[in-house]
Order: structure tokens, then sequence, then C-alpha cells
């Protein structure tokens, strides 16, 4: 779907609509990422197995709403204030909110389904929310007959509302909810106390460490149109959303499907699996990036110019090194799980600071000499960057067999 809405996108909007469009979602994505990905990943981590007793499984259920529903609050309010400090107009704002709020209770509800390793229900709400994010978005257009990067933000946090609310629809039978709400009242308020405090402990340098992950794309366009245009911006997006989210996606299920795993196995006691997995993903991820990589690096002038609609000399050796940086990025959430189940949440968002920084001294420092191509290098710099330091906080754990008699965090 991404392969096939850059294009579409550019065309119907213009490539300086898409260049505005492209600027504002991903700071966007990096707010939702912080209100959600706390949670998210806490759920991950410590979500109740099948022997787990049905009590704790209740209580983790009424944390995990309850913190929702305090995120929604929060980042509604703070995003408001953020959006009006920056004199959007009221138009903008509002998609904006709905947007992000969107985006925030769907990924807590995926992450759910994630956690209970029920992969059918993921497929099949990502199948709805991507086609629905690229139908909606055209629909308005069409129907209003304007040619604006709003309605594409509109539309598509309608697909993240349409994707999410299947999920209570297919709710239990009203025997069930009953029963349901009797037990509610055994559940102790402290207990949802404490799950909540587990899960914020947890999650808050989670939280961070996405946002600045999404920061990255955030500060690439930001600099690019301010020393370029929001045409050049829209150039440089679209070939990004290609190569990370669609063709480096490829390799994003593996991490979907290893990721739930490796916690369980890891609650379990049966750690040798949890490195099993991680190591079997990474060879994973290795193959299938290598024929990707082969297959753009020949093509790379005519998906280019499918793209964007016409060749540009600049634009299309940048869409490998766009690639590389992207699967680096998808490699390193791989590498940086010895970390995430040793819960030293705090020193992966000290590795994303340093990567960060890293990309911000680059993309200021070469982008203005030498134009907006000098933003794949520096997403490249920034992937490798965060590959060495959590590789050198783990003593390489992730690439080495597991010794019960060395595991010492």
């Amino acid at each position: 779907m991404g392969l096939i809405s850059v294009p579409v996108f550019i065309r119907m909007i213009g490539l300086d609509q898409y260049g505005r469009f492209a600027v504002i979602v991903p700071f966007l994505m990096a707010v939702a990422g912080a209100s959600s990905g706390w949670l998210a990943q806490g759920i991950l981590r410590f979500h109740p197995g099948a022997t787990d007793p049905q009590d704790y499984l209740l209580t983790f259920d009424r944390a995990v709403k309850r913190a929702t529903i305090a995120s929604v609050i929060v980042t509604s309010v703070v995003l408001a204030a953020v959006l009006d400090r920056l004199q959007y107009p009221l138009p903008t704002l509002f998609v904006s909110l709905a947007f992000c709020l969107a985006l925030l209770v769907y990924t807590v509800g995926l992450s759910k389904f994630q956690a209970q390793l029920w992969p059918r229900s993921v497929m099949r709400r990502e199948i709805v929310r991507s086609a629905c994010g690229f139908v909606f978005p055209l629909v308005l257009i069409v129907l209003t007959g304007r040619r604006q990067f709003q309605l594409v933000v509109l539309g598509q946090a309608i697909a993240y509302t349409i994707a999410f609310l299947p999920r209570y629809r297919r709710r239990n039978s009203a025997h069930e909810i009953a029963a349901e709400a009797v037990r509610s009242f055994r559940s102790d308020s402290s207990s949802t106390g404490g799950m909540i405090r587990q899960l914020w402990q947890f999650g808050w340098a989670v939280g961070l460490w996405l946002l600045l992950s999404q920061l990255l794309p955030v500060i690439d366009r930001w600099t690019i149109q301010r020393f370029a245009s929001f045409a050049s911006a829209g150039v440089y997006a679209s070939l990004y959303e290609i190569a990370i989210r669609s063709f480096s996606f490829l390799v994003f299920p593996v991490t979907q499907a290893a990721h739930p795993r490796i916690m369980r196995y890891w609650n379990e006691g049966d750690f040798a699996a949890s490195y099993r997995i991680i190591r079997s993903s990474l060879l994973s991820q290795l193959i299938i990036f290598a024929a990707v990589l082969v297959v753009v690096f020949f093509l790379s002038h005519r998906i280019t110019r499918l793209i964007l609609g016409f060749d540009d000399p600049i634009a299309a050796p940048m869409l490998p090194i766009l690639l590389v940086g992207g699967f680096l990025w998808q490699l390193a959430l791989l590498i940086h799980k010895p970390l995430e189940i040793a819960q030293r949440t705090d020193a992966m968002l000290a590795a994303m600071v340093g990567a960060v920084a890293l990309n911000v001294i680059g993309c200021f420092a070469f982008i203005p000499h030498f134009g907006y191509e000098a933003a794949s290098y520096s997403l490249v710099f920034s992937a490798c960057s965060y590959i060495a330091l959590t590789l050198g906080m783990t003593r390489f754990r992730a690439l080495r067999r597991f010794s019960e008699a060395a595991e010492t965090y």
C-alpha cells in the first residue's frame, strides 16, 4: 500500500502539499509513539500468560484501559497546546488531534493481540488499516475537490479508527460480559495502580525512545524544507516512505512475530529459546534484505520515475542508501532485545539519544552544503551508531549463544 499510495497522493495533492504532509505526519507519529509506546511495550513485556490466574488477567486489563484513557487525555491537552503555539489553523489542529489519538488507541489495541500471539487478528486489522488509509484520503479529496494535505491526514485517522472498531464488535457474549462485571468488583484498585506503575517504570524510557526514533524523519524533512523547499522535502519524503515504510518493512513482520515470543519464552524461564529466536530472526532479515537490495539497486531509476513522475538524477542513487538505513534500523530492533528483556530501557534511551544527536549534527552540517541527499547518509550513520552502542552495552549477547553462568545484568 505504501508503494501505491505515495505516487497517487503526490499526483492528487501535488508535491508541495505532499511535502507539508510529510513534515507534519512524522511529528504526529512521534507524539503518538511517546504516548502509546510506553504502554504498548509494557503490554508486550508483562502480558499475562495462559496459566496466570483470572484475577491477575482482569487487573492487567483494567490497568491497560485506565492507562490508555490517561494517555488520550494528556496527549490531547499537550498536542492541542503545541499546535496552537505553532499557530496551525483550526482545521489542521482538528485533523492532527484525530490522527494522533486514533493511532494511539490503535497501537495499544494491536499490542494486546500481539502479546496474546493472535497473528491473524493483527493481520486483519493491518489489512483494513492500510487499505482504508489509501481509499479514504482519495474519497475525501474527490468529494471536496480540494488538493490539501489535511484531507490525507483525516482520511488516515478514519482508517485507524475503522481498523480498531472490529475489536469491540467482536466482544464476549452477554453472559461473559456480566461475569466480567461481577469480577471487576473484586479487582483491588491498589493492585490496578501497582500494575500501572509497573508498566510505567518499564515503559517510560521506551516511550521517549519511540519519540526520538520518530523524530529522525522529522529532523531530516524539517532541515530540508528549511534549507531548500517543501517540494524538496516532498521528494525526499516520498523516497523515504518507499524505502523505509515499504521495502524495508518486508523484514518488519519478522520483528513483529519475534518480539512477543521472545518475551513469552523469557517470562517462562526458557532464556535459551529467547536468544535462539533473536539469532534466527536476524538471519532471516539479512536474507530478505540482500534480495531486496539487489532489486532496488538495479531498478532505482525506474522506481523513482514511477514514484515522482519524472527522472531525478539525485533521487535515484539515494533510494538504495535509504533502504540500507531502513534495514539497519529494523536490525537494531532485534539487536537491542537483550537490553529490553533485562528491563534496561534507560540504556536503550541513552543509545537513541546519541544516535539522534549524531543525526542532527549530520543534517545541519551537510544538507546546506551537499543537498538533501546528505540526509540519507545521516540516517545510515545514526543507525550504525545505535547498533554499535547497543552491542557494546550488551557485550554482543544478541549474537551469542545463551550461557546462564555468563548472564549477569
